[in-house]
């Protein structure tokens, strides 16, 4: 009797051939890094856990762990700093800008009490300013602005809509509340 030849599944027939080696050696590792990645972008933990089963690292070590809790660390810590710092500049900034309110303030009182006139020139540009301002607002409503002209007209209404926004600041701000008090509690002290 003649032996009959042994039939190999399928599977076994793919993993012994040139195919399968490939697709082990090539493919495998590649869709495995694919998957974390894609796990790790977007925060699916499914993906990283199919990822890392795929390129055969189903435990991390503790090593691992702790370097990765070490890393997590350090970049909170960064971008808490990052934040610190955002704030800080953001601080300074607006400092700057009430101490510019301030000193307008002062030298507008500065003339007022050196010549005992208001200055023409200040209340000019506010007037014209202001007139910038509602001319804007106005145009906004009635005016059909061509599509060429678009981002040109936006800049312009935007720099004049600051105009008025600073104007605006300087007359009734927080800082010219406290300007008035000030001015009040001043002429308030008893003389000498």
């Amino acid at each position: 009797m003649s032996e009959k030849k042994e039939k190999k599944p399928i599977g076994e027939k793919i993993k012994g051939s040139k195919f399968g080696a490939f697709i082990r050696d090539k493919v495998k590792p590649v869709a495995g890094d694919i998957l974390s990645v894609a796990g790790d972008i977007t925060g699916i933990q499914a993906l990283e856990t199919v990822g890392a089963w795929v390129n055969g690292q189903k435990h991390k070590s503790d090593e691992h762990n702790a370097l990765a809790l070490e890393f997590e660390k350090l970049r909170l810590n960064f971008e808490l700093e990052m934040t610190r710092l955002d704030l800080e500049t953001e601080l300074e900034f607006y400092k700057a800008e009430v101490s510019d309110r301030m000193s307008a303030r002062e030298r507008e009182n500065a003339y007022v009490t050196a010549t005992g006139k208001r200055d023409w020139l200040f209340g000019a540009v506010v007037i014209i300013g202001l007139g910038l301002t509602v001319g804007v607002v106005l145009s906004l409503i009635f005016v059909v602005i061509p599509v060429e002209n678009q981002r040109l007209a936006d800049m312009t209404f935007g720099s004049v809509l600051s105009i008025g926004t600073s104007i605006f600041a300087y007359y009734v701000g927080s800082s010219r509340g406290s300007y008035m008090k000030d001015k009040i509690l001043h002429n308030a002290k008893p003389k000498d």
